[in-house]
């Protein structure tokens, strides 16, 4: 019995919808298969090419492979009929000619989704051919890496909700400007390693952005005498990550529903950086989630005096690095009234010279719920343990991740003594439960 062929009987642009959800390697594929789908492949309305797919089976002739796989992306744009998502990811550097014309092509159509991620092969401060004047249609702007964004007088860009650039150089402090504020519904924004030579301010306003990442973590020039400034008013803003080693002066404005926070900035220790690490914090004083990586932590020790009410913060994530706890506990009165989830990320020489404050903290007598340690180790960490669990009055649970040393005798059984004394600690808290997770080696590490 012969099987009827109900694919092929569908309307044609059914047909090359449905393809649209292969790759377009496979779609191109099914012309192979009959006549008549010789040209269904044409009719896709999304592209999506990345030469890793090509060159990650074979490391030599890599010169021949790409030209076969930049051939492959010529022919298929110049025969689509239309198209409405493109994306291209190249893991190798092209020519300046297929570049330009492989941005060229989508644009041709009322693009939603336009996704470009290709180093271009020599050519410095090149200029993307992209036209942002007016694109009515464009939902989602992906551009990377390491070429110019030529920013117009007029940006309209009426759709753009999700805009992500990776290394995009600008010429001048207004060009990020006028680029935000031709995207008047713009919901997430992220990006890394944006700079440029005569680029000195970073301001980004959006009035309705919710989702903020911000990355650079390229180290300001001992002979640079310029101030780097990065200046945000997102006033829906409510997730928040900034990751920044080059700025001085932080200006936070307008954010007043800010949930989430993650902060990592490189910090040189003089009054116009602690001042920026004020300004910033200030700004996010309402966050209700707050992690503080690497350095931020020292800092905060240096400023505690000055720092804001954190009126809704129930999470508070201090990465890792040195850092004098006595301290951060005493300003915590002040700067976590609500805080109900705590996480110590230590190393082993933390705690041997901490010494309790000299007043518990009403946040730890009252708010704290949950306590982890992520490396605990030895008998300073028990110290400060024993200190929550005695003055932590409605805590819940203490967990504690340990290594488990198998290979070195003396130190598995001291580890053992520890986690003994550690369960037979007083507890202020009938409720808390002590709950010990170990770590092998092989996972610690």
């Amino acid at each position: 019995m012969q099987c009827e062929d109900r694919i092929s009987n569908l309307p044609s642009n059914l047909i090359g919808r449905i393809l649209s959800f292969l790759t377009t390697k496979m779609a191109v594929a099914t012309s192979v298969l009959s006549t008549r789908w010789k040209q269904f492949w044409t009719l896709v309305t999304s592209v999506d090419f990345d030469d890793k797919l090509m060159l990650q089976r074979q490391k030599s002739n890599r010169a021949a492979l790409q030209m076969i796989f930049a051939s492959f992306v010529h022919r298929v744009l110049e025969r689509v009929s239309c198209l409405d998502k493109f994306r291209l990811k190249c893991c190798q550097s092209y020519d300046v000619s297929h570049v330009n014309a492989w941005v060229a092509a989508p644009l041709k159509y009322p693009i939603e989704e336009f996704d470009l991620s290709i180093p271009v092969k020599n050519s410095t401060n090149h200029v993307l051919p992209l036209d942002l004047s007016s694109r009515r249609t464009l939902v989602v702007l992906k551009l990377g890496t390491k070429f110019m964004l030529n920013v117009p007088a007029s940006v309209c860009l009426p759709s753009l909700k999700i805009l992500h650039l990776d290394s995009i150089q600008f010429s001048d402090d207004d060009s990020i400007k006028r680029l935000l504020l031709g995207c008047p519904v713009l919901d997430e924004l992220s990006m890394n390693e944006c700079v440029g030579k005569d680029v000195h301010v970073i301001n980004i306003y959006a009035p309705v952005l919710t989702k903020l990442r911000y990355r650079n973590k390229r180290k300001k020039s001992f002979y640079s005498e310029a101030e780097y400034k990065v200046v945000i008013d997102t006033p829906a803003l409510l997730y928040l990550e900034l990751i920044d080693y080059e700025a001085e002066v932080y200006l936070v404005k307008n954010l007043s529903h800010i949930v989430k926070a993650d902060i990592s900035i490189a910090v040189q220790y003089d009054e116009t950086h602690y001042k920026g690490m004020t300004d910033l914090l200030m700004g996010i004083s309402e966050v209700q989630s707050l992690h503080l990586y690497n350095s931020c932590r020292e800092v905060v020790h240096k400023i505690y005096s000055e720092l804001p009410i954190f009126h809704n913060l129930t999470s508070l994530v201090l990465g890792a690095g040195y850092v004098r706890w006595g301290y951060h506990i005493e300003y915590d009165e002040d700067a976590c009234d609500d805080e109900d989830d705590s996480e110590e990320d230590n190393k082993s020489s933390v705690w041997h010279d901490w010494h309790p404050p000299r007043i518990v903290p009403s946040c730890l007598l009252s708010n704290l719920k949950v306590i982890r340690f992520l490396k605990f180790r030895g008998d300073g960490d028990l110290r400060l343990a024993k200190y929550f669990l005695k003055n932590a009055e409605v805590l819940e649970k203490l967990i504690i991740h340990y290594k488990l040393f198998q290979k070195n005798f003396d130190l598995a059984e001291d580890q053992l003594r520890v986690a003994t004394q550690l369960l037979m600690l007083p507890r202020g808290s009938r409720a808390c439960r002590i709950k010990l997770v170990t770590l092998r080696d092989e996972e610690s590490d």
